[in-house]
């Protein structure tokens, strides 16, 4: 079972970095992140493209931000993460797949 997300995406970018701890040290690693906030309910989802994913070398050339969006959740997790203030906080996770661009919401759409 799987579920779909429709929304807006409010921004993209891509991620890459190292891994310091485990049995991976040392690996890089990179996604695209997506942050879509939901058509419905207003929700802000924290979604992530995987590097090895079909899609990753099409997406990371093009902007998003501002389109309607719907999407394949593949799988989630949560995990703590430090802000930039030092606060702590709990973020949930989305790995998606499938991206399909839906275009330029008209104002009456979002």
């Amino acid at each position: 079972m799987s579920a779909t997300l429709i929304g807006i995406v409010q921004g993209m970018r891509e991620v890459e970095g190292t891994v310091k701890d485990g049995p991976r040290k040392g690996e890089s690693w990179k996604f695209l992140s997506l942050e879509v906030t939901d058509t419905s309910y207003g929700h802000v989802w924290s979604c992530q493209v995987r590097h090895d994913d079909i899609q990753y070398p099409d997406l990371v050339q093009v902007d998003l931000t501002g389109h309607k969006v719907k999407v394949k959740i593949k799988s989630q997790s949560a995990a703590p993460r430090e802000l930039s203030d030092g606060r702590k906080v709990m973020q949930i996770r989305s790995q998606v797949t499938n991206i399909r661009d839906l275009g330029v919401p008209n104002e009456d759409e979002e």
